[in-house]
């Protein structure tokens, strides 16, 4: 059996960061210390949070490339929506991210950042304090796989030693074991298996309901949201708020479709 997409961009993930010395040329970690994506999400829930992504291309899709912005146009565009923060693509194979994506991002604006890659080593969390983002995503699958260089817990330990916050993602229920022993700031549950990269919404929002009961908290809802009948899914699921990207990306309104997003006002929250 050929291995799964996950296993596959570690792996490019691993010979580009030695390929490039990406990362050599930004400036030491900011001493003061960045937005808190875990707070924005917890004072945006009642309306529903929004977390808006920079990418350029999404594998998986029928097409993936998407439409050329800038980051000046993206934060434009989107800004004005009163979004609660931001994702960054930093994975540069099948991406075509950038470190230097992030720290214009995170330049650009006073809301929180997500560094968002797949993360199997120190080092690129030193990378992501460097770009001046305050959140780092780490992905439960990879807990186990043989892939990381580190266990979970170690990596999420020297994120925080860092100055960063960390975003725990699970897909399956069966990943949210991993939530008791990784110091996490924020929960979220991907629509899309890794692995396949298909889209799974009947899994992820009972993995989301699984979360919520626990008490996994500030949490979100990643991927997958392509109007407003996808994000009323996750609401009801009891998400706190969604990481959207490339259907963004493809709106000809971004701040509009970004409206259309939010809890219904009398959906309130149980």
């Amino acid at each position: 059996m050929s291995p799964g997409f996950l296993a596959e961009i570690v792996d490019d993930v691993r010979r580009s960061s030695v390929q490039d010395g990406r990362g050599e040329h930004l400036p030491p970690p900011r001493t003061s210390r960045p937005a808190s994506l875990a707070t924005a999400v917890r004072t945006e829930r009642e309306r529903g949070a929004l977390v808006v992504e920079y990418k350029k291309v999404s594998p998986g899709q029928e097409v993936s490339r998407l439409p050329a912005r800038t980051i000046p146009e993206f934060l434009r565009t989107t800004d004005v929506a009163g979004v609660a923060g931001y994702s960054c693509l930093a994975t540069r194979p099948r991406f075509e991210g950038s470190p230097d994506d992030v720290a214009e991002l995170a330049r650009s604006t006073g809301r929180p950042v997500l560094y968002k890659e797949f993360v199997v080593e120190p080092r690129q969390l030193e990378i992501a304090a460097r770009s001046g983002a305050g959140a780092v995503l780490l992905i439960a699958r990879l807990e186990g796989t043989g892939l990381l260089d580190r266990p979970l817990k170690d990596l999420a330990h020297r994120a925080r030693e860092l100055g960063l916050e960390v975003l725990l993602e699970f897909h399956r229920e069966a990943e949210l074991s991993v939530a008791d022993g990784v110091e996490a700031d924020v929960y979220g549950v991907n629509v899309r298996d890794l692995d396949s990269l298909t889209l799974d919404r009947p899994r992820a929002l009972a993995t989301v309901r699984h979360a919520a009961r626990r008490g996994l908290r500030p949490l979100l809802g990643l991927s997958g949201v392509e109007g407003p009948e996808d994000a009323a899914r996750f609401w009801e699921a009891d998400a706190d708020g969604l990481l959207v990207g490339t259907a963004v990306a493809r709106a000809s309104d971004p701040a509009r479709f970004l409206s259309s997003l939010r809890r219904a006002p009398l959906g309130g929250r149980p």
